[in-house]
């Protein structure tokens, strides 16, 4: 730590040079080498934006916002930035900083672009190349100093996937920018991470929950979030521990459509309307016209279909800007108006759907969505037309010049039309509401109900319908409807009851004391355990999501599925998050007609169930358990919810768009090709590659068969060649066979991403088979000439590759060499240390996190544990000159390590960490001079939760073979205890209900996550 009283002096004016300096470093050219130039003198904060930030610097509690859309909601984060890096600079204390350290930035949708990411990364990377004397220098200054690191932000993103990365911040200090959806986040709040094992909860809900700030955009759809947050911030506020109940998670509301009660909030002022850029988007001219097709068919999706081609022709003649947004409130309908507007020739047409797996979203960025994300050109040769779902509402910074929606609700209908026109340039600008369902039944109104019914009626009392087919009946009306905007709602609004025209809201259920107590007990989770649905989407939620992936592989063996998963294991850009619901039906009755839309919990699917619906699964599916172990389910009850479910690839359901629901087209298989940078394997294998690339196997059959004939050839043989030479000549080969004619939609379109990593693993300079850490590594299917697996090798880069620590193995390093017990030790208390300060700790919390970092591991002296660091070996270990923490095995060797543990009779139910709390016990019963004035209780539970069990109780299993082990304590004192009481901490449930009471419930969580993060840290390093 530098200290503050050498930090350049921030100033709260700054804070629109700063903006200016942002916005430049993004937009300008030359924005990584100066501070500012002319063109930049544009890039002011609005007048609520330095509202905001002034209010919050004089002492206001993050008071809600509320701002209408196309007003930057996003810069919301420039300013929580800003105010971190000012306070800090000020020098009132780390321990008396105000601020959260970090920032979640969550919303309830399936979003196709997460502008709120790109935006916090484009901050990150001004922040990091910002030129000396700049006030973005000075605030990366700040920063840095704050975190400990050379990093002045991290941003971090998570929207489904199988897991939120194990290591997703390395520093409990780190400034963070985290986008996330609510499930995700909520479900990490409340110690019940979806797709998280319970030993990694607690660090979750530690960084989610505490010194950290919600920012629930559109918070008007996640009330229920909303309530729960606040809840659990108040009862983090009641700890007795007053430096960890002011750390207490802080709540703000974004919302440009509903206010929330009761608390205080922040919007626009006369500033801002009188305002050159921001009145014009306030008073933008979006003309509303209705069309009535409820009885143009019987089924919505069709009726939609029809009316989206009437609207879009009637449309045309109008625009300003050739690009028109279509968008539906079921996937259904708008794959219906993408199938009949991608017949005609005179437009292009691109579909955008949030229930779409990583990879194939990325192909639309940075292909068909490209150009309307940088804006649409105006002069092009044929108009764009976008046909969207609720996705469209929200995260994307993008501008249409007329629209064609389905009527939803009062609320959606707004944030669709904040679309339109979004920076008031274009003058009038037409948008047709459409209404499809039968207005006699409206309870069975996908997605809204009654309340898409109930706004149509409000419409239709200040505008006239139309029922026309005729587009040309329809264009003379479009620029004469009504005019909805934020300067025309209050008086359109004045006297009406806007309840009934809102999606009905959800029961929230109270967060008592007893279940925040019951969700803080992560090991073991208490049976029943409550899920944490209700309190993120309210009672009426539907079961919770699975995730859905495919491969081309897919054996209808357990075991041997088990194998090939974990040679390639699942990754978040092959994922795809579906209401269990959905999942059931596509598998059961793939041709029913679902009502799956792109918002979360319970109006994901509305889909009304039949009375006698199948039971048996059309296809094999593999499904991961909460203990990682698999199994093929045959009924869909036996489906369950949060799982992770494998189907194969001629399942279908998944295209270049997205969730089609329908088995048709077979999915490629995308388990090779992470959009991160990882240590993935590619595997080599005609029927995978076959299916990434759209062609057949025999394409690749001959060049597989004679890659495996060259790497099982005998060594000694004159005519053998080398392992690194074969594995050359297969990829030059398969390069070669690649499909060139690679379209963005097409079968082929996962090809240039194939070719690439090809191209990379051909640069690798060596090729071995078996384990190694230096070299790529070559695994083989020794049953069949079918299959070979290419792993690329470790490298120190770590931006490239990095074997990340699963610290629920007692062994767990990402280095293949020894670490002795004393130097593990004293590197992870010196890291917890200073991670403690950073945080700005009192300095007994410090001492208390540092006493227990230097003895966490001191159970490791139970010889059998050392037999085990050994590879196995008895006298090895009783020949150590000193313990060791760390066997220096390969990580990727499960097998070897699997080998050392059966031979030292070391089962992994046998927890080193109850051993080491009984030795911290018994030595802090002496009450020694290194603990004088500390929590003798936090200390033994810091100890004993180091690897995330211990909350409230460590596995009761006992030591088959019980030792007297001596151990040794920080002190350099030693300690005699039998391994008799591994099992037997029958204390800790009054301990860990104690630290609770005193610390909090997530305060708690963070100081065991300072020291765990700082174990993990060294570990990676091996120290």
């Amino acid at each position: 730590m530098t200290g503050t009283e050498r930090l350049p002096t921030i100033e709260v004016a700054a804070f629109p040079s700063f903006f200016r300096e942002v916005h430049h470093h993004t937009h300008c050219p030359d924005g990584t080498r100066t501070a500012v130039c002319d063109g930049c003198e544009g890039w002011a904060p609005f007048p609520w934006q330095s509202a905001y930030l002034d209010a919050v610097a004089d002492g206001a509690n993050w008071p809600d916002l509320d701002v209408p859309t196309a007003l930057g909601k996003t810069t919301f984060i420039d300013i929580w930035l800003f105010l971190l890096a000012w306070e800090h600079a000020r020098g009132p204390g780390r321990g008396h900083r105000t601020v959260p350290l970090r920032l979640f930035f969550c919303v309830d949708r399936r979003l196709v672009v997460d502008q709120a990411h790109q935006h916090s990364v484009e901050l990150a990377a001004a922040l990091t190349g910002a030129p000396p004397g700049s006030v973005r220098a000075k605030v990366a200054a700040a920063l840095r100093d704050l975190g400990g690191g050379e990093s002045p932000l991290e941003v971090v993103r998570m929207r489904g996937g199988t897991r939120w990365e194990s290591n997703w911040v390395r520093s409990p200090a780190q400034p963070l920018v985290v986008t996330s959806t609510v499930d995700q986040y909520g479900s990490r709040l409340l110690f019940r991470g979806y797709h998280t094992s319970p030993q990694r909860a607690p660090i979750d809900a530690a960084l989610t929950g505490h010194d950290a700030l919600l920012a629930l955009d559109e918070a008007h759809l996640s009330k229920a979030l909303l309530a729960t947050a606040a809840d659990t911030a108040l009862y983090q506020q009641t700890a007795a521990r007053a430096e960890l109940a002011a750390r207490a998670l802080r709540v703000v509301s974004l919302s440009a459509t509903s206010a929330t009660s009761g608390r205080p909030r922040q919007g626009i002022s006369e500033d801002d309307r009188a305002h050159p850029i921001a009145g014009r988007r306030i008073t933008a001219e979006r003309h509303v016209t209705l069309l009535d097709a409820s009885g143009w068919s019987r089924k919505p999706a069709e009726a939609f279909a029809l009316a989206a081609e009437t609207g879009l022709d009637a449309v045309l003649p109008t625009l300003q800007l050739p690009a028109v947004a279509v968008i539906a409130n079921t996937i259904t309908h708008a794959r219906a108006a993408h199938e009949a507007l991608s017949r005609r020739t005179d437009v292009d047409v691109l579909l955008l759907t949030g229930r779409c797996r990583p990879a194939e979203r990325d192909l639309l960025v940075t292909g068909p969505l490209a150009e309307l994300l940088t804006g649409t050109d105006p002069d092009r040769e044929r108009p764009l037309v976008v046909i969207s779902t609720q996705t469209l509402e929200v995260g994307i910074d993008c501008t249409f010049g007329a629209m064609v929606s389905e009527c939803g609700d009062w609320a959606s209908a707004l944030q669709r039309l904040g679309r339109l026109d979004r920076r008031g340039e274009l003058g009038p600008v037409p948008v047709i509401l459409v209404r499809t369902h039968n207005p006699e039944d409206p309870d069975r109104i996908p997605v809204y109900g009654p309340a898409a019914a109930h706004t149509w009626q409000w419409l239709t009392q200040h505008a006239p319908a139309h029922d026309t087919q005729d587009p040309a009946e329809l264009t003379p009306h479009l620029l004469d409807g009504l005019v909805l905007n934020p300067a025309t709602l209050p008086g359109l609004l004045d006297g009406t009851d806007t309840a009934p025209l809102t999606r009905a809201g959800e029961h929230i259920p109270p967060v008592h004391q007893v279940r925040v107590d019951a969700f803080a007990r992560t090991s073991p989770i208490p049976v029943p355990d409550e899920s944490p649905a209700p309190f993120l989407h309210g009672l009426d939620t539907d079961q919770p999501e699975v995730q859905l992936l495919w491969r081309a592989d897919l054996t209808t063996d357990p075991e041997t599925l088990a194998e090939c998963l974990r040679t390639t294991p699942v990754h978040t850009a092959e994922t795809l998050s579906l209401p269990l619901a959905a999942v059931r039906r596509f598998l059961t009755q793939p041709h029913a007609t679902p009502d799956t839309s792109d918002l979360e919990g319970a109006n994901a699917d509305t889909t009304p169930e039949p009375r006698n619906p199948p039971a048996r699964l059309r296809t094999t599916v593999l499904q991961r358990e909460s203990d990682g172990t698999w199994t093929t389910p045959r009924a869909a009850d036996d489906l369950k919810p949060g799982a992770t479910l494998v189907l194969p690839t001629t399942a279908g359901g998944h295209d270049a768009y997205g969730w089609t629901a329908g088995p048709d087209t077979p999915v490629p298989d995308l388990g090779d090709h992470p959009t991160d940078n990882t240590r993935t394997p590619l595997r080599l294998d005609p029927v995978v590659l076959a299916s990434t690339t759209g062609t057949a196997p025999e394409q690749f059959t001959p060049i597989i068969k004679q890659a495996h004939t060259d790497l099982t050839a005998d060594p000694d043989d004159p005519d053998a060649v080398s392992t690194t030479d074969a594995v050359r000549a297969a990829i030059t080969n398969l390069l070669t066979a690649l499909p060139t004619d690679t379209p963005p939609d097409g079968p082929a379109r996962h090809a240039p991403a194939l070719r690439q990593r090809l191209e990379n693993l051909l640069a690798v300079a060596e090729w071995r088979a078996g384990r190694s850490a230096a070299a790529g590594v070559v695994l083989i299917d020794h049953g069949g000439p079918g299959r070979i697996v290419l792993v690329p090798p470790r490298l120190t880069d770590a931006d490239r590759y990095r074997v990340a620590v699963d610290d629920e193995d007692p062994d767990s390093s990402s280095l293949t060499r020894t670490v002795t017990l004393k130097h593990h030790h004293q590197a992870v208390g010196e890291r917890a240390r200073d991670f403690a300060q950073a945080l700005g700790l009192p300095d007994d919390l410090v001492d208390a996190v540092v006493l227990a970092a230097r003895a966490h591991d001191c159970g490791k002296h139970h010889p059998r544990f050392l037999c085990m660091l050994c590879s196995g070996d008895r006298l090895l270990a009783e020949s150590l000159p000193e313990p060791l923490a760390k066997s220096g095995m390969d990580p990727a060797d499960r097998a070897a390590r699997q080998h050392a543990a059966r031979l030292a009779n070391w089962s992994k139910d046998l927890r080193h960490e109850a051993l080491s709390a009984a030795a911290v016990q018994a030595w802090l019963a002496t009450n020694p001079d290194a603990a004088r004035g500390l929590d003798h209780d936090l200390v033994t539970h810091l100890v004993a939760a180091h690897h995330g069990y211990a909350r409230p109780m460590l596995p009761a299993f006992a030591d088959p073979e019980p030792v007297l082990v001596e151990c040794t304590m920080p002190d350099d004192t030693t300690v005699t205890v039998s391994s008799t009481v591994i099992g037997s901490d029958w204390n800790g449930p009054r301990r860990f209900r104690d630290l609770n009471r005193r610390y909090g419930l997530w305060g708690l969580a963070l100081l065991e996550s300072v020291l765990r993060l700082a174990d993990i840290a060294c570990s990676e390093e091996g120290n």
